[in-house]
């Protein structure tokens, strides 16, 4: 789910010899995949769930073996000092018994629902060429939706998807994120791992080998014999290491830094496809939320900062201990970066009072906290982002020794980045053997 957050991610190298070499920049592997273990409560302080329409990240996981659970099918939208439900292994029927939306509304948004489908049946929506999405990347999901269904279906459906996905108001993003979000909404309820989202992580370092942590490569430049990398060693020297090839798996930005042969290519992209920040705020208390929902989003006008509340002991019944509640507190991304560099007091006592909001019935209950900041988070898909993503992905040489992989090469999600990283895998196996 791309709603939750990332940290640099891995350069993956390879030698004919039959061995390979990983390096992080980061302390830890995973990125913004990370599951934090405290006090018996199990904290998802990025990635948080797998969609439906994760075909690629869930044959993965199954490949190594690794659980996968059903969230609670609720979701809830606040509205008028009240949770509506939404249940999402039987939509359509929710959708239109809910009283979150009047009648108009609900008679406006089947011409919305009409584009989603046509698009779909276009292949505008395809993961694999989002060139095909350029025609309907002109607007922003808010003005798309106040076109065609009215201000209260862009404040109660449009803005807390856009919310939800992205932790971005419905005006700072392009109409395909919100498409493309409904259609994962429809295709069926949402799953977790068993363990956490790490777990996935954990099981490939398993697989693979260990990973060079702490470790930023500084520079990686194709040669007449392979691929060069210069990255610090232990004793503050730099080392220059040759191998036959290469997977760069960081954001944009990262990566036109240390591939400067690329620089061409990657600078218009960087240009166009900026990172947000993000904070998550984890709030363990002694009995959990009276709600059968996992999720509630929050409109702007229910708070301006809060964009939702994940509780997770309904994602996974091993999110908190027995009796025990935890809920994932995500704030907006504008207003994670006004207060990232606030303390971890003013951030958990901001949090409180949206969680308070929704379930006073937590009010003197909790008894863990945590903060989770990101300066680095989701790829920002403002509107015409992705023409400059499909552009820099149709451009990508299978052939080269250079491959690059990652969330941002089409729509932002964990199925995103396994599909890249299989794709350059398979780029290298075919190419170099």
């Amino acid at each position: 789910m791309r709603g939750s957050p990332a940290s640099p991610q891995p350069i993956a190298c390879v030698k004919s010899v039959g061995w390979s070499k990983i390096f992080e920049a980061e302390a830890q592997p995973g990125g913004r995949v990370e599951t934090l273990i405290s006090q018996g409560y199990r904290v998802d302080t990025g990635a948080t769930a797998i969609a439906a329409r994760y075909p690629i990240f869930t044959a993965l996981a199954r490949e190594l073996n690794l659980e996968i659970v059903w969230t609670a099918p609720f979701l809830g939208v606040y509205r008028d000092g009240q949770i509506h439900l939404l249940q999402l292994d039987r939509l359509i029927g929710s959708a239109l018994r809910t009283r979150l939306l009047s009648v108009w509304t609900k008679l406006r948004l089947f011409r919305l629902v009409f584009d989603i489908v046509q698009a779909k049946a276009r292949g505008m929506l395809s993961y694999d060429d989002l060139r095909k999405a350029a025609p309907l990347d002109t607007e922003s999901a808010r003005d798309y939706v106040r076109r065609i269904a009215g201000a209260e279906a862009d404040t109660y459906l449009g803005e807390p998807i856009t919310r939800a996905l992205l932790l971005a108001n419905a005006d700072q993003v392009s109409r395909v994120e919100l498409m493309s979000g409904m259609v994962n909404a429809v295709a069926g309820r949402l799953s977790t791992l068993v363990g956490g989202q790490a777990a996935i992580i954990h099981a490939l370092v398993d697989r693979v080998g260990p990973v060079i942590v702490s470790t930023p490569v500084t520079e990686v430049t194709e040669t007449a014999a392979g691929v060069a990398l210069r990255y610090p060693g232990g004793d503050g020297s730099e080392i220059r290491e040759e191998f036959d090839a290469c997977v760069v798996a960081c954001p944009p930005p990262s990566a036109a830094a240390i591939c400067p042969q690329h620089s061409a290519r990657l600078g218009p992209l960087t240009e166009k496809l900026r990172f947000t920040k993000a904070i998550n705020v984890a709030i363990g208390t002694t009995c959990p939320a009276a709600t059968p929902a996992f999720l509630v989003q929050l409109p702007i006008d229910a708070d301006p900062l809060i964009a939702m509340i994940i509780v997770e002991n309904n994602k996974a019944a091993d999110r908190a201990p027995p009796g025990h509640g935890l809920v994932s507190v995500s704030w907006e991304m504008s207003a994670s970066a006004a207060w990232i560099d606030r303390s971890d007091a003013e951030i958990v006592e901001r949090s409180l009072q949206a969680v308070f909001k929704l379930f006073p019935e937590l009010r003197g209950t909790v008894d863990f906290t945590y903060v989770r900041r990101w300066p680095l988070a989701l790829p920002h898909t403002q509107r015409g982002v992705y023409r400059a993503i499909g552009e820099f992905a149709a451009g990508l040489d299978p052939t080269a020794r250079i491959q690059f992989a990652g969330d941002y090469l089409s729509q932002t999600g964990q199925n995103t980045a396994v599909a890249w990283g299989n794709r350059a895998a398979g780029n290298l196996v075919a190419h170099y053997g």
